[in-house]
C-alpha cells in the first residue's frame, strides 16, 4: 500500500495499492488498485488500474485499461486503451483512439472521436467530431457536431446549432473511386450508417443518416439518407436519391 504524503510522484512497475490522497504524477506500468479519492496534476496508465473513489486529474492518459468507479473529472482526456466510467465523466478536452464506455452522462468541452464510443445517458459536448463509431442511448447534444460514420454510430437523439454528418470519402480519392467501381457491380459500400430517432438543430446537413424525423431552419438531405419526415424553416434542400416520407414547410 502506497500512502499519500504532499503531491508525490507515484510510479508504479508490478502490482500496487494506492491510497487516496493528493499526488503530482502518477505512472502505472503495472497494476494499480486506488482506494479513496484521488486527485493528481497528470495520470498516465499503460498497464492496468482501477479507481474505487473519484477521480480528479487535469491530464489523464490511458494506454492500457482503466476502470473508473467514481465520478471522474479527467481534465484533458487521451485514450488510446481502453477505459471504463462507471459514475460519469467530465473532461474539458478528450481524445480517443481506443475505446471509452461511459455509464451515465459525459459532459466535455471538445471530443474527437476516432475509435469507439459507448454511452448509456446523456453525451453532451460543445463541439463533437467524429470519424469513429458510437453509441449513446440517450441525446448526442453540442453546439457543433460533425460526425464522419466509418463504423456505426447510434443515438436516440441528436441536437445541436450545426449538425453536419457527411460520408466518408477516400484517402486522396483513391478509396471514393475504388468504391465507386465496386458499385457499379454491387459491392460497394460509403462507410457507416448514422442511425437516430430524430435530428434538430438550426443548420442541418446530413448524408448516410436514417432518421425518424430531421427538424430545423436551414435542412440539407443528402445521399445515402432515408427519412421518415423532414420539418424545416423555409430552407430545405435534397438530394434526388435521398429517400424521405413527408416534408413540411414553415
Amino acid at each position: 500500500m502506497i500512502h499519500a504524503t504532499t503531491e508525490q510522484d507515484v510510479n508504479v512497475m508490478g502490482d500496487s495499492n494506492l491510497q487516496g490522497g493528493r499526488y503530482r504524477r502518477i505512472n502505472v506500468m503495472g497494476d494499480l488498485r486506488m482506494d479513496g479519492d484521488v486527485r493528481c496534476l497528470a495520470m498516465n496508465c499503460m498497464g492496468d488500474a482501477t479507481v474505487v473513489g473519484s477521480f480528479q486529474s487535469q491530464k489523464t492518459n490511458v494506454m492500457g485499461d482503466m476502470e473508473f468507479r467514481g465520478p471522474v473529472d479527467a481534465g484533458t482526456l487521451n485514450v488510446m486503451g481502453d477505459a471504463k466510467f462507471l459514475s460519469g465523466l467530465r473532461a474539458r478536452t478528450a481524445n480517443c483512439m481506443g475505446e471509452i464506455e461511459v455509464v451515465g452522462t459525459l459532459n466535455a468541452d471538445r471530443f474527437n472521436l476516432f475509435g469507439e464510443l459507448r454511452v448509456t445517458g446523456d453525451c453532451n459536448v460543445d463541439r463533437f467530431e467524429s470519424r469513429g463509431g458510437f453509441r449513446v442511448d440517450g441525446l448526442l447534444s453540442g453546439d457543433q457536431l460533425r460526425i464522419v460514420p466509418w463504423r456505426s454510430c447510434r443515438a436516440a437523439e441528436v441536437g445541436g446549432s450545426r449538425i453536419e454528418v457527411r460520408r466518408r470519402r477516400g484517402f486522396l480519392g483513391v478509396l471514393l473511386a475504388w468504391d465507386s467501381l465496386l458499385s457499379a457491380i454491387g459491392l460497394g459500400r460509403t462507410g457507416g450508417l448514422l442511425e437516430v430517432e430524430s435530428v434538430e438543430g438550426d443548420d442541418v446537413f446530413l448524408e448516410n443518416t436514417a432518421a425518424q424525423v430531421v427538424r430545423g431552419k436551414r435542412v440539407r438531405i443528402g445521399t445515402g439518407c432515408r427519412i421518415g419526415r423532414v420539418e424545416h424553416g423555409g430552407d430545405f434542400v435534397r438530394h434526388p436519391d435521398a429517400q424521405i416520407g413527408e416534408v413540411a414547410g414553415a
